[in-house]
């Protein structure tokens, strides 16, 4: 009976450890996330900056991929490269891009 019972507590022990061992972390930290997106009231384009310096823009139906610098969530200059380099300022939590007025969502 003893030797039952220690059998039963190694297989319990061993159930338990692999327990532990077989969940999946379901983080996607290598995923980049959204620091702000802003958008044109006048025509349907938004433009999404990521933390890890990436960027978006869907302008008119196409959509292009760069990169910034700058911090987007502040009044000042942001710099960011789509095919040529575009310098911008955020004034008062807009700016002006491509003949657009952008604001912040």
């Amino acid at each position: 009976m003893r030797k039952f019972a220690k059998i039963s507590a190694v297989l319990a022990a061993m159930v338990l450890a692999l327990a532990f061992v077989g969940c999946k972390d379901d983080d996607d930290d290598d995923d980049p996330s959204v620091v702000t997106t802003w958008y044109c009231e006048a025509e349907s384009s938004t433009i999404y900056f990521y933390d890890d310096g990436s960027v978006k823009a869907e302008l008119g139906g196409e959509t292009y991929s760069g990169s910034y610098s700058g911090d987007t969530t502040k009044d000042g200059d942001i710099i960011f490269i789509i095919d040529t380099k575009y310098e911008i300022t955020i004034t008062d939590g807009k700016f002006h891009f491509d003949g657009r007025d952008y604001i912040k969502k």
